[in-house]
Order: structure tokens, then sequence, then C-alpha cells
């Protein structure tokens, strides 16, 4: 599990770090660092990230697909 600083807020206490589960580990919740409210699933902030790059990344810039497909 890594504990990183996001641009969230916990519903439950607004805590801003999150646990993320690395790749290895067999769950996939997001939760909050502090209190462990569940915030939502790893596939679906990796979703909702990848979406936000689309969006703001640079014309002509490189994605991370292109970098590594």
């Amino acid at each position: 599990m890594l504990k990183v600083t996001l641009d969230l807020r916990c519903n439950v206490c607004h805590g801003e770090r999150f646990v993320i589960p690395t790749g290895d580990e067999q769950l996939d919740d997001i939760r909050c660092a502090d209190c462990h409210a569940f915030k939502c699933k790893s596939d679906d902030l990796e979703r909702a990230m990848s979406a936000i790059h689309q969006t703001t990344a640079p014309r002509g810039a490189l994605s991370h697909e292109k970098l590594v497909g």
C-alpha cells in the first residue's frame, strides 16, 4: 500500500491522504489514510486521472501509452 496526498477529500474526516494498493495486493479499494473510510476503486481513480490528463495535456505531448506501447 502507498500513502499519497491527492486532490480529493475524504467525505468522513475531510483528510487528503489516501492509501492506494500496489500491484501485488488483492484489494483495489482506495481508502482514507486517517479514518480508513472507503473513497473509490483504484480502476475508477485511474480512469478519472487518465481523462484529466488527456484533456489537460498540451498539443503534441506524448502520452504514457505512446511512450510505453
